[in-house]
């Protein structure tokens, strides 16, 4: 199973899933699915996609993108030294403290993507 190409395909067989469905179940069309699969074609998920395929499926993002497994060499972000102080802030608004919640059990690399991701966000949100 070498690259994010095998650990697509290996999800979708694991779950016993056709491309439709497994297509069906992170958002996208089939085709996405093939494409990513296929070996003849460059095409990899696009942020969305990752994030979606490692949610319904259970997986960490640094196992999709890169094979990682969670004890690997790789070190987990420690909410509890970083954010500490403002843990107060976030009881008091639900979606955050799910978020940070989410956060404290991701790798280094996983909250950096999820934090552009934010960013990203935020940046589309301004120019609305």
């Amino acid at each position: 199973m070498d690259g994010i190409k095998g650990r697509i395909k290996y999800l979708r067989k694991k779950h016993g899933l056709t491309m439709a469905e497994f297509s069906a179940r992170i958002h996208v069309s089939a085709g996405n699915v093939g494409d990513w699969e296929s070996e003849k074609r460059s095409s990899t998920p696009g942020t969305k996609a990752l994030i979606a395929i490692a949610e319904e499926f259970e997986v960490s993002l640094d196992w999709l993108l890169l094979g990682k497994s969670p004890g690997d060499a790789q070190t987990s972000w420690n909410i509890t030294e970083e954010w500490g102080p403002v843990q107060s802030e976030t009881e008091r608004y639900p979606p955050f403290q799910t978020l940070m919640s989410i956060a404290s059990t991701l790798s280094t690399k996983d909250v950096d993507l999820l934090s552009q991701v934010a960013s990203r966000f935020q940046t589309k949100t301004r120019d609305i």
